[in-house]
């Protein structure tokens, strides 16, 4: 007998490896096929509610913006004259126009030394100086030997320096140190005192009044504005509280003329707020129509397709963006009267004409249809937050679907181990059975050799 060219040792007739895999190939075949099926369902159906979730996601912050009446208490506010003052209005200022006359802006001191022909290097001689600015004090040590530089750093590195800046400026007769007040407003005036002076140091005190040495360059003072007739002074140029919810930014003074602002609903917000509604709804119809579809052509269906819990999410949110708003006329009841109506693919068609109309005609009625309780946004809002909760049907969903991946892992995890073990089995066996073989195939060819002996043997006798 032959051996097998695919023998692995001496006088083995098997390829026992071989064969053992091929066996433990064939039995695993089709566990591990179930396991890929259903590990690819679970895979497309995560991905189809992260597809879900990510675009409720997206459409509850556009209704995020619509879904109480605060979210429509948006207030424009236009200055005649912004070359003299701004403002900026908040959710509670009230629509009206004011007149606004700025008669002064307020402003920081700022003080000029003398003239130090030596430049920056020049010896202003030798004491402590006290500088001081709205009741805030801080003190430098001045040595003989220092300079105006050194003046100028020992005051800007103040531990306790909190309000007053210096600067050196080099003039055409010499260098001048510069103090000025951080802050604005009448109350911020600056002092400099000296003690211990020696080397003409006593020439920078400043106490107000006449300056002596230093020259004002700029005066601390109040801004001046009267609203409605009304004089109200600041120690800032940001006025807020003057009218109620807005902020004044005075720019310049012009005193005796008044000017107007005009506070309104900004309309141009809520349109465009109620824009970004439609557009995230219709983008979020597609994306529920690509998960639901169907394909009659190849018949095969979306991930979620007939999915109880889409049926009753879309279901709920088409009521909720149709049904009509209780406790309103007909005039604002739904929003099919504002010009939003909707399309027989689910998606939301806008009339712009006749949007614009209802937020610039009854703006307060498209706050109540959409924010007040009960309203489209409001309950919208409150239909996308319980989906999208971790109590939801996509998250229970999502966390069932993961506890089948931990199972079917563990399955494929059991597959393998008996696979394993099936394997060392069929080796055993097959080695036995090629030890057997080879055995066997030893005995045949010692009797194929006496038998060849015996017939050579009875040829000679004859």
């Amino acid at each position: 007998m032959a051996t097998s060219a695919s023998s692995i040792s001496g006088g083995s007739t098997l390829d026992v490896k071989a064969l053992a895999s091929q066996l433990v190939a064939a039995e695993r075949a089709p566990l591990d096929a179930q396991i890929e099926r259903e590990s690819a369902a679970v895979e497309t159906t995560l991905s189809a509610l992260g597809t879900l979730k990510s675009a409720l996601a997206t459409f509850q912050t556009a209704v995020t913006n619509v879904s109480l009446l605060a979210r429509f208490q948006v207030r424009s506010a236009t200055s005649s004259q912004p070359g003299v003052f701004t403002a900026a209005a908040g959710s509670d200022a009230v629509p009206g126009t004011y007149n606004i006359e700025v008669s002064q802006l307020a402003s920081a001191q700022q003080l000029a030394s003398g003239p130090y022909a030596g430049g920056s290097t020049a010896q202003v001689g030798s004491g402590v100086v006290t500088l001081a600015v709205g009741g805030r004090s801080f003190s430098v040590t001045v040595a003989a030997d220092d300079s105006l530089a050194s003046l100028r750093d020992a005051i800007n590195g103040a531990a306790g320096n909190t309000g007053i800046s210096a600067v050196i400026v080099q003039a055409t007769d010499g260098a001048r140190l510069v103090l000025s007040a951080r802050e604005t407003g009448a109350a911020n005036t600056l002092t400099v005192s000296v003690d211990g002076a020696a080397g003409g140091l006593d020439a920078l005190a400043y106490t107000g009044g006449q300056p002596g040495a230093w020259t004002q360059i700029a005066a601390a003072e109040d801004a001046i504005v009267r609203v409605a007739g009304f004089e109200r002074t600041s120690a800032s140029n940001t006025l807020s509280g003057v009218i109620d919810g807005v902020t004044l930014t005075l720019a310049s003074a012009d005193a005796g003329t008044t000017h107007v602002l005009t506070i309104a609903n900004d309309t141009d917000t809520v349109r465009k707020r109620i824009d970004a509604f439609v557009s995230t709804w219709n983008a979020m119809q597609t994306a529920v129509a690509g998960l639901r579809r169907y394909d009659v052509a190849t018949q095969t269906g979306g991930p979620l397709l007939g999915d109880s819990m889409l049926l009753g999410l879309e279901a709920q949110l088409r009521r909720g963006l149709t049904d009509v708003v209780p406790g309103l006329s007909g005039e604002r009841s739904s929003l099919a009267v504002i010009g939003i109506t909707t399309g027989i693919d689910g998606n939301l068609v806008v009339d712009d004409a006749k949007l614009g109309a209802a937020i610039d005609g009854n703006f307060d009625g498209v706050a109540q249809l959409f924010g007040r309780t009960g309203g489209v946004g409001f309950r919208l809002y409150n239909s996308l937050d319980a989906a999208l909760s971790s109590r939801g049907g996509i998250a229970v969903r999502t966390q069932a679907l993961a506890g089948q991946q931990d199972r079917l892992a563990d399955r494929q995890d059991a597959i393998d181990a008996r696979m394993q073990a099936q394997l060392a089995r069929y080796i055993q066996q097959f080695t036995r059975l090629d030890t057997l073989l080879s055995s066997l195939d030893t005995t045949s060819a010692y009797l194929d050799t006496q038998l060849d002996a015996l017939s050579a043997m009875l040829k000679r006798d004859k």
